[in-house]
């Protein structure tokens, strides 16, 4: 799929890498497309950010990020969201800081 390119931001940490494909903030919650293709969710309260992201109001769709995922009792999660400085692709698609609500 040309779409795991686009997945994969150059970086040379180690999480796994995916993209934020849905947010929901009137339920607190999001979606990360993950390296296979599934698609997990992730809950504002209980994940753990690191990277350029402060806060969970402040991703977008269809911005890659790094994860992390864990078992809870709904099953498997996103716990960790690391999120990368906006490259020039995600930029050019209008995803600019402060665009958007």
């Amino acid at each position: 799929m040309s779409d795991e390119k686009q997945i994969e931001p150059e970086t040379d940490d180690l999480y796994h890498h995916g993209v934020i494909t849905r947010l929901f903030p009137s339920n607190n919650t999001g979606i990360v497309r993950i390296e296979s293709g599934r698609e997990v969710f992730f809950s504002y309260e209980f994940v753990i950010l690191c990277g350029e992201a402060k806060s969970p109001l402040t991703l977008k769709v269809g911005q890659p990020v790094g994860y992390d995922l864990g078992w809870t009792p709904s099953g498997l999660r996103v716990t960790k969201i690391k999120t990368y400085p906006p490259s020039d692709e995600f930029e050019a698609a209008g995803h600019l800081k402060g665009q958007g609500s």
